[in-house]
C-alpha cells in the first residue's frame, strides 16, 4: 500500500494543485454570479380586460402598497407582485406566489386581470413551467 502511496505523492506536481485551485476559484466565482448577479430592472405591466393599465418600474417602489383592480388585490413590492386578495372562486392567482423574475406572468381568469413582469436584461428563454 505504500507503494502507491509514493507514486500518487510523486504523480502530483504544483502545476496539479496550482490547475485543481483554478478551477474550483472559477467554479466558485461563477456559481456566486448565479445567485448575485447584476441586478435587473423590472416593470409590472397590469393589464385589465386585455388593456393595459399600469406600468410600474418595481425599482422605484419605496414601500409596499395594494392596488386593487376587478375586484383582485395586487401587492406591489420592491422584489416583486403577488395577488393578495381575489374574488373569485378558485384563488389560483393568489395560491401562485409572487412575480419576482423577468418573464413572469399571473393571470386572474375570471376577473381579467393579468400581470407580466419585464426586465432589461436580454434572455433566451425557451419554456416556463410551474
Amino acid at each position: 500500500m505504500s507503494i502507491i502511496d509514493n507514486q500518487i505523492k510523486k504523480g502530483i506536481t504544483k502545476g496539479d494543485i496550482i490547475l485543481v485551485v483554478s478551477v474550483l476559484f472559477i467554479s466558485a466565482v461563477l456559481f456566486a454570479f448565479s445567485f448575485f448577479g447584476v441586478s435587473e430592472e423590472l416593470t409590472a405591466e397590469i393589464y385589465v380586460d386585455g388593456e393595459k393599465l399600469h406600468t410600474i418600474a418595481l425599482n422605484e417602489v419605496e414601500e409596499s402598497y395594494t392596488l386593487t383592480e376587478n375586484y383582485c388585490q395586487l401587492l406591489i413590492e420592491k422584489d416583486g407582485v403577488s395577488f393578495v386578495y381575489s374574488d373569485c372562486s378558485d384563488k389560483l392567482c393568489m395560491k401562485r406566489g409572487k412575480l419576482s423574475k423577468q418573464g413572469d406572468t399571473m393571470a386572474c381568469v375570471p376577473e381579467k386581470v393579468v400581470v407580466i413582469l419585464r426586465g432589461t436584461q436580454r434572455r433566451n428563454i425557451d419554456a416556463i413551467t410551474y
